[in-house]
Order: C-alpha cells, then structure tokens, then sequence
C-alpha cells in the first residue's frame, strides 16, 4: 500500500498526539522531526524552557469560557478519551482522581460550562468553601504524569511504526526532506512547533507569545486529589500518581525569564499549602504557618520554569498551501499550534480534528 507521508514538526504533546493519530489510522506514514524529543528522565532533568510540554502539571480542568464552543468541544473530547486510558492503560501515566475548583468569583456570575458535562460533578454547599471561595465544583477529573505520558506517547508512536528525526529546522520546506521517500506523494505537514513559530522560516508568527510558568515538584504521598483556586490568589496542586506532586504557579504574559524566582516560590509554597493541607503528614498539623512551609520547602524536588506557547487570536488551525523553493511543487502545511495552557486538556480533541482535515483533503 502506498501510504500518504506526513511530517509532524514538534514533539510536544500536540505533535505526539497527531502522530499518533495519523500513524493508528494505517493510511499513513508519519515521520516526527522535532529539536526536543520525550525520553525516560530521572526527575528533576532539566529540559529546554523552549519547550513546553515537559513542564507542565498536568490534569484535566476546563480552561475555556462559557461561550467559547469550540475549545469546549477539543476539552470534552479529550476529557473522555483520558478517561478511556486512565482505564485501560495505566502504564501512560493517565489516572483518575478527585478534583477540586474553587472559584473567587465567578466568570460574569455563570456556573461554569462544564458543571453539566464532565463525571460525578457536586456543586459545594457554602459550609465546605475555604475562605475567599464564593463557588465550588467536585467532580471526577484525570492526572497527568507528564513524563510517563509523553514518554509513553513516543513509545506507542515508534511500535506503531512511526519515525522521529531529532533536529532542528531553519524553514518550514525543509520538513520535505524527512517524509515520503518509500512513496510518489508530496507529504503533508502538520505544524506543532509552538513557540518556535515566532522563528520558524515561511511561518514567523509574532502573534506568539511566551506566558511564562513558575512550579515546584514536591514529595508529598499523601496528596490524591487536584485542586485549582482561580482568582486573586490563584494556585494549584496536581498529584502525579507516583507520590510527587506539581504546586503552581504563575502566568506571566511576555516573560522570558528562566530562572527561579525566589520571592515566587515562597508564594507558591504558602498558598498551596494552604489550599491543600495533606501536602504535609497529619503529624506537622501544629506546627506553626512558617513552619509548615519550611517543611514543605525541604520536599522540594525541583523548581520549574517554563513557557505556555500563547498565541494572540487563540489557536490556530488551518490549511495553508506553500511551494517548494526547489522542487517548485506545492505543498499542504496544516497549522496547529497556539495552545497556551490548555494544551493536555485539548490535546486529543485537535489531534482527531487534524486528522479529520487531513481525510477531507
């Protein structure tokens, strides 16, 4: 069978879940050429800041806004299909947990779109609101263990058959030069690289932009559940599933600063323990306030620092046609890529909605 090629740029989780999707199908023959590619990495490895995906918590909770349909549907789409994995394959990394949303104040005073759409949701009564907490949802959500999935991503793509080229690329034709040499067809490419679109030749998207996030990975056994507090003092605690435990986080619009900020991470330290405090044994329950966080900051594995690939105008996901400044042939590039925060919690509903384009074509 002559299969159609197809070169997926950036190894993210994005591009490892397109390629995925692709290479499952059979009708395809897909090659990953990324600068930054998955592996098994003790904790704690620092990776490029440049790439977002291995710094992120992660966990399933709806980012987008009451009207904005479409993002909810790549949400919900992807928050089903976690939840599939969680059951079956538990080597992913992927896990079923509590999770926990506390609301300051509400978006325009409206429940959240998803109080309706996602597992055992409960709306808390007042009595069961922490201080500042005017609205609150329970519901069942899924963990992500970022390394173990992405990892397990890359795994799953190779058995599949699938190819990954470690490079890096100056033009977008170059991608050409990776696909379809068992075939007669031009491959198409799909384009997840992310932040490197603000540099990446034939592309150049300046509409990206970096929101930066600080975390601390923590051992913390005790935590099992995922909680969000958004507002004001906003916050998170994500478990990974193996007795670590993700505590965020900042979101810093245009700033390219890698290094730990100290201030931050005392910050981070005091809210999250404060709105999760099994982050700590039973036994330090009296222990005083500055205590307890001094405790907390001896469990601190590692500090994260990391860029959400944010795009003005939302994501973008689209055709587009170019020609080969060699060959003069025309080639398909399908943009998809922009994702900001919500990258996990989408990323399996803009994989199928990629492939859907590429049948289509």
């Amino acid at each position: 069978m002559n299969k159609q090629p197809v070169v997926v740029i950036g190894a993210g989780v994005i591009g490892l879940s397109v390629a995925n999707q692709l290479q499952e199908d059979g009708k395809y023959d897909v090659t990953i050429v990324a600068e930054h590619v998955p592996d098994s990495l003790p904790a704690g490895t620092r990776e490029s800041t440049g790439w977002a995906s291995p710094w992120a918590g992660a966990h399933w909770r709806a980012w987008s806004s009451n009207w904005d349909h479409w993002v909810q549907d790549m949400e919900l789409q992807t928050y089903h299909l976690m939840n599939e994995i969680a059951e079956r394959t538990p080597e992913s990394g992927i896990s079923k947990a509590q999770g926990l949303d506390y609301f300051e104040t509400l978006p325009d005073g409206e429940r959240p779109w998803y109080v309706s759409k996602v597992n055992d949701i409960r709306e808390l009564p007042a009595g069961e609101l922490p201080p500042g907490i005017t609205y609150g949802l329970e519901y069942s959500t899924v963990l992500i263990n970022v390394p173990q999935y992405l990892t397990y991503l890359k795994n799953k793509f190779e058995g599949l058959g699938g190819t990954i080229e470690q490079r890096s690329l100056d033009h977008i034709e170059e991608s050409l030069l990776f696909g379809g040499e068992s075939s007669d067809k031009t491959p198409i490419v799909v384009n997840c690289a992310a932040l490197g679109n603000r540099v990446l030749g034939g592309v150049c998207d300046l509409s990206m932009r970096p929101v930066r996030g600080q975390t601390l990975v923590v051992n913390a056994p005790d935590a099992k559940r995922t909680l969000t507090r958004l507002g004001s003092q906003f916050g998170y605690v994500i478990p990974r599933g193996d007795g670590t435990v993700v505590l965020g986080g900042t979101a810093e619009a245009g700033s390219w600063e890698e290094e730990e900020d100290r201030q931050t991470t005392q910050r981070i330290l005091q809210r999250t323990l404060a709105l999760e405090p099994s982050l700590l044994p039973p036994s330090m329950l009296g222990l005083s306030e500055s205590e307890r966080v001094r405790e907390l900051q001896a469990s601190v594995v590692y500090v994260g620092v990391g860029f959400r690939p944010m795009r003005e105008g939302g994501v973008r996901l689209e055709a587009q046609e170019y020609v080969d400044s060699v060959s003069a042939k025309p080639f398909t590039v399908i943009h998809c890529y922009g994702h900001a925060g919500f990258g996990y919690q989408t990323s399996l509903g803009y994989a199928r909605r990629v492939r859907g384009m590429i049948e289509s074509m």
